[in-house]
């Protein structure tokens, strides 16, 4: 699943837009065990550390104009 979002770092952590639509159908798929989901995001929105909230999911990795981050925790 692609997500999009204002900011994402390293470990995954993703600070959406505020609607949890994206959060709600990857939550879902996070529960099923299913999935694999994928940040889009220019690469200055790459920060060090992400003030996602609790309801924010996070991400496997973030896919920039200039490279593939592969978060923590995220598989391999």
């Amino acid at each position: 699943m692609i997500l999009p979002g204002l900011a994402f770092d390293r470990q995954g952590r993703r600070l959406g837009y505020g609607g949890g639509y994206y959060d709600e159908a990857a939550g879902r798929l996070r529960a099923a065990g299913r999935g694999f989901l994928v940040g889009v995001a220019y690469d200055f929105q790459i920060v060090d550390d992400c003030p996602a909230g609790a309801a924010d999911v996070g991400v496997d990795c973030v896919v920039t104009e200039r490279r593939v981050v592969r978060c923590a925790g995220g598989p391999a």
